[in-house]
């Protein structure tokens, strides 16, 4: 039975890992958008993997609904650094307890360029950054939020997905 990889990736980070693990394992690899509910029971294992974008993992509700009944891999590509605090608010924020049991998750760490949003975000980020700068007494959070407008981080290597290699390794 084969195995894949799928990806929904806005900015190219998420992409990136996929593309990597996949190669690592030798595994097929496609975009989320072009994979069929139907197609699940040509998988013997299969890997998600998300953006995160405002808190909620892209595409992630769907993909919990097609593989409710067959436990996957998934992973979160956001713009922090392995901050336990934050990965804990993407899991609690995206996953009931069952899922997080049911599912494999890991986090590997992308980047922030806000340079790279555009349309309706675009407008709502910078709405965001003009009341973030007018704030008195903002926290370091705050601060490196605001930074991110100036400079932009990118934490995207490959040696992250050596986790969750080993771990599809062992299936």
């Amino acid at each position: 039975m084969k195995n894949i990889v799928l990806y929904k990736s806005k900015y190219g980070n998420t992409y990136q890992y996929a593309s990597w693990i996949a190669e690592e394992l030798n595994w097929e690899i496609r975009d989320f958008s072009k994979f069929k509910k139907n197609e699940i029971k040509n998988y013997q294992n299969i890997i998600f993997g998300s953006g995160v974008y405002m808190g909620k993992m892209n595409k992630l509700k769907k993909a919990l609904n097609w593989f409710k009944d067959k436990p996957i891999i998934i992973y979160a590509c956001a713009g922090n650094n392995n901050v336990e605090k934050d990965i804990e608010h993407i899991k609690n924020t995206n996953f009931t307890e069952q899922q997080i049991a049911f599912h494999k998750f890991f986090y590997l760490p992308g980047g922030v360029d806000f340079t790279k949003i555009k349309g309706i975000f675009k407008m709502m980020l910078n709405v965001f950054r003009k009341i973030m700068e007018k704030k008195k007494d903002k926290t370091a959070d705050e601060k490196a939020i605001l930074e991110g407008f100036t400079n932009p981080t990118n934490f995207v290597d490959k040696k992250h997905i050596e986790s969750i290699v080993a771990y599809a390794k062992q299936l």
